[in-house]
């Protein structure tokens, strides 16, 4: 890996772009996010000229991967925001992944239950057709929305996608193959950032999120998580332990983890979730 990716520290880093009151790695990450998106309109218009016709517009889509509790969303969010002020006069979008994993009912009925996440347990149909008609330019492209508060698709409720100038797309299996033929969402992305972290902090994250999940629904009988809510906190955490080393980190290590070598940028975070280290493709 080392031979496809230019390793950046702090201290390298902050020689390449000039000094700023505001200067950070998120900083550092939208420069280059920018020059990769400029170079891509440049290559779409240039072939306009060649071919003698006007296209539609394509947006450029970024992709947002790694482990379950890494922190996609977050960053993904981030990601949003300063383009947002970076680029003002671009239209920006967001969609999470999760909204094409299989319901939960479905994944009973299949008997998937305990690979959730795991790239059988996702409608790689259904993202395919997501990603082509936002390349494509269509309008309203619908997704369905998922929520971490029951760990489900949130019922009989859409999201729509409108021809963005940038789509920021965070989700576990962008990078993978999907198993039985389909296209490789990769295909239809422009930038993908693989966010990576020591197995140790990860699973802090996880406890830490589930934590909050357990306090959040400690009053909503509902919920998947009003069980363990209301149940010894020892007997909770050693609920939430097994399924973090039988599904999170067995789909860490099977699936998502091997993908990485694919990204076009590797970013490493410290136990606080500030950046440590960048790793960027060069072939």
């Amino acid at each position: 890996m080392q031979e496809q990716f230019t390793h950046l520290t702090s201290e390298k880093w902050q020689t390449l772009i000039p000094p700023s009151y505001e200067f950070s790695a998120e900083i550092f990450m939208m420069k280059n996010l920018q020059y990769n998106m400029s170079q891509k309109n440049a290559i779409y218009r240039t072939k306009q000229t060649f071919y003698n016709e006007k296209w539609q517009k394509i947006p450029f889509i970024i992709g947002v991967t790694g482990s379950v509790a890494v922190g996609k969303s977050t960053f993904a969010k981030k990601i949003t925001r300063l383009f947002e002020r970076l680029e003002p006069d671009k239209t920006i979008a967001q969609v999470s992944a999760d909204g094409f994993l299989m319901s939960n009912a479905e994944l009973k009925a299949k008997n998937l239950m305990d690979q959730k996440g795991f790239p059988s347990s996702f409608n790689w149909d259904a993202f395919y057709t997501f990603l082509a008609s936002v390349k494509a330019g269509k309008e309203r492209v619908p997704y369905r929305l998922y929520s971490q508060e029951i760990s489900d698709l949130v019922p009989n409720e859409l999201g729509y996608v409108s021809v963005p100038d940038i789509l920021v797309v965070e989700g576990i299996n962008l990078l993978e193959v999907p198993p039985e033929g389909q296209a490789p969402p990769s295909d239809f992305f422009d930038y993908v950032i693989y966010l990576d972290a020591s197995e140790e902090d990860l699973e802090k994250w996880y406890l830490d999120r589930y934590h909050l999940m357990l306090e959040i629904n400690r009053n909503n009988p509902d919920n998947f998580f009003y069980k363990w809510a209301n149940v010894p906190l020892e007997q909770a955490d050693n609920f939430a332990k097994r399924v973090w080393r039988d599904v999170n980190l067995k789909n860490l290590h099977d699936y998502i983890e091997p993908t990485k070598k694919r990204a076009d940028m590797i970013i490493k975070k410290y136990g606080n979730h500030e950046i440590s280290d960048m790793y960027i493709r060069k072939f």
